[in-house]
Parts: structure tokens; sequence; C-alpha cells
């Protein structure tokens, strides 16, 4: 690349010569030939490595240039011609005797052909140093920008760097905040949860506790068997209640709680039960329609006791008065498919995926935990839950469980 500018620059100067060169058509006043000679000075002075410039006319040397000393053989004007001339250029290399020492040089000729024959030559020599220098200059550019891209790719690793690690601060913070936040939301629904299934067997426990009141004080006399009744619900509700602080270690390790067979119609049988006092209230009755008994089912019983008491109330709240709330079963291959159906207002089809939603109600002053309670409690036992249209008017919540046969027992 340092060869290639140098004779870049050489072949630039000659041929710069050859076109303001005073061997042109027209004769030069002494003026012309002095500005002429200083154009080849400044030359020397612009190129400290130009060693001669020599100009020559059919062999005879009208000028001669050298880095140390000024010589000038004269000026032989040509004739007044308009006539174009043709330039032939070559480049060659010779030793040059400098003060007893023999210089290289590379040598730039420019031949001009005449139109009457003559002939111009017109040599610039540069020394070969030119090209060390060339070559330095180069190296040092080279030496600049290489330092420049070590210290680019340095301060750029070192600012990925610090960037990585800002990020890596910055999402494990992020993490942290995220792991503490989902701690309390998990915390706030479990507590919602618990106060949930807290309040219906308490609210069961209230209403019984009412109607023993009213019985003990019937004008003429309580009767045994409904107090005996009235009693052994506030028994069972109370271990409802038992039931339901077990289920708070069971949604705080699930992973504990194992499947079983679970006898589907007893579960039913038990949840309508538990019921009753809310059912008396409201006006509504609940029953059961299969003509067999649905067979068991693979699931947690807590977390199966948890849905239908969740499901229940639901349709026991949307249910109108002097209505049914009616439970039935089918089974369609290893599956069991239990639906609660009531006569209430129905839920909009936009709403019946969002239904089972954390916070999402229907029914004003609800708290939208109850299906989504029921939901997480089916899930856990392996099953699905859903809302469907009822023929005639009202909801069928159906849930799906894994049934448990002779051949498939668990």
């Amino acid at each position: 690349m340092a060869t290639r500018a140098v004779l870049d620059q050489g072949g630039h100067m000659a041929d710069y010569l050859a076109e303001i060169s005073p061997l042109c058509p027209t004769p030069l006043s002494p003026e012309q030939w002095q500005i002429f000679y200083e154009l080849i000075n400044g030359l020397h002075a612009a190129q400290s490595n130009l060693q001669f410039v020599s100009i020559a006319q059919d062999g005879v040397t009208l000028i001669n240039r050298q880095a140390t000393s000024w010589a000038d053989a004269g000026a032989n004007p040509r004739k007044n011609t308009n006539a174009p001339v043709r330039i032939l250029a070559s480049v060659s290399q010779q030793m040059l005797e400098l003060g007893g020492t023999e210089v290289p040089v590379m040598v730039f000729r420019r031949e001009i052909a005449l139109p009457d024959r003559g002939q111009i030559e017109i040599e610039v020599g540069l020394r070969n140093s030119a090209v060390d220098q060339e070559e330095q200059s180069a190296a040092k550019a080279v030496k600049s920008i290489f330092r420049l891209s070590i210290l680019t790719l340095f301060a750029s690793f070192g600012a990925c760097l610090l960037l990585l690690i800002w990020i890596v601060r910055r999402d494990r913070t992020w993490t942290e905040c995220r792991r503490q936040e989902e701690h309390l939301a998990f915390s706030g629904m479990l507590a919602n949860g618990i106060v949930h299934d807290f309040r219906n067997p308490m609210s069961s426990v209230r209403l019984d506790a009412q109607m023993l009141e009213r019985e003990a004080g019937r004008p003429d006399g309580a009767r045994a068997a409904r107090l005996a009744e009235l009693a052994g619900r506030i028994h069972r509700t109370v271990a409802r209640m038992d039931k339901v602080f077990q289920e708070f270690l069971y949604l705080a390790r699930p992973a504990e709680e194992a499947h079983e067979p679970v006898d589907l119609a007893e579960c039913v049988r038990e949840c309508m039960e538990t019921m009753a006092p809310r059912c008396e209230q409201a006006g509504v009755t609940t029953a059961t329609t299969w003509q067999v008994a649905p067979p068991r089912v693979l699931a947690s019983p807590f977390a199966l006791r948890r849905a239908m008491i969740n499901v229940l109330i639901n349709a026991i709240q949307f249910a109108p008065a002097n209505t049914r709330v009616e439970v039935d079963a089918h089974v369609a291959g290893d599956h069991v498919a239990l639906e609660i159906s009531d006569r209430g207002p129905g839920i909009p089809a936009a709403e019946r995926r969002r239904i089972f939603d954390m916070f999402v109600t229907t029914r004003p002053g609800g708290t939208g935990l109850g299906l989504f309670l029921a939901r997480t409690a089916i899930r856990k036992c392996g099953g699905e839950i859903e809302a469907l249209p009822r023929e005639g008017g009202g909801t069928v919540i159906r849930i799906t469980l894994k049934s448990v046969n002779d051949k498939n027992k668990e």
C-alpha cells in the first residue's frame, strides 16, 4: 500500500509537469520560465523525498533540478503549433550517486511526442525512502486504529458488563418483589377462602340455633324429634367447621393431599344436609335425580366437599323461592359428570368462562370467590368444572371427575 501511494504521487507529479511544461506550442517569456522554476521548487518543498526533476527535448536537457542543486541547461522554445501531442508514461528504478553514495531512486518518465516528430522527456525521481516513510505513516495509522479499537472494545465490554450487572440486580429485585407479592396474594386468597368457607357453616349453625330456640319456645312444648334433628345438624356443621381448618393445611401444602376413591353419592348427601338450613331459609329445596347411585370418583375428599358446598351455595342464592336445586350424575366412559341445576336467571354466554375467575360475580354483594374456590378444588382433584345453560331457564354447573371401578382402583 505504501509503494502504491508513492507510485501514485510520482505519477501525479509527472503528469502535472507534463501539463504545465514550458515546452508547449507557445514560446514562454523569461518571467514565465521563472514562474515554472518556482513551481518545480514548490514540488521539492512539498515532497521531501523528491530527488530530481529533469526535462529534456530530443536528448538535450533543458532543466535538471536536483534536491541539492539547481541546474538550468537553457531553454529551447519550440515552434508555435496547435497540433495535438501524444504522451507515453513509464516508471523504473535507478541508482543515483549522491555525495559518493548510491541512492535508489524511482524514476517516473513522461514522453511527449510532438507533431513535428520532436520528443520531450520529463523525469521525476523519488527516493525509495518515500516508501518507508509512507509505510511508517500507514503503520502509525494502523497502530492508532488498533489502539482505538482495543479501547473501544474494552469500553464496550465494560459498558455491557455494567449493563448486565444492572439488569441482573434489577431482575433479582423484581423477582423478589414479585415473589413477595405472590405470597401476599396467595395469603390473601387463602384467608378469603377460609373466611368464605368458615362463614357458610357458621351461617348454618346460626340458623339451626334460631330454629332450635323457636322449637324450644313452642306453646305446646318442644318436639323431641325436631330438637334431635336440629342438634344433630349443629353437631355435623361444627364438625364441618373443623374440616375447614384442615382444608387450610390442604391449601397451604396441596402436594400432601392424596387422591382416593370417594363415594360421590355420600359426599352429595353430606353437602346437601349442610346446606339444609340455608335452603329452609331461602324457601328452596334440594334433591338428587339419579336413578342409580353414581360410582365412586378419584378425588380429594376435602376438596370435593369444598367444591360441592360452594356450587350448592351459588345455586341456592340464585334459585327463586319455591323452586328446587337438582343434582344429577351421568357416567361417560371412565368419567362421571355431576350436574347441579337451578332455575335462576342464568349466566350470560360471555360470562360463563369468567364466572370461575377470582372476584368475578354477577350477584350484588357477592365476593366472587365461591366458584373460583370450587374450580381450584376440582382441578386439584384432577377434574374440570364448567357452566352451561339449562333448558327452560337457569344454570347447570357440570363437574367432571375420573371414576373408580373394578378395573381402575387406586
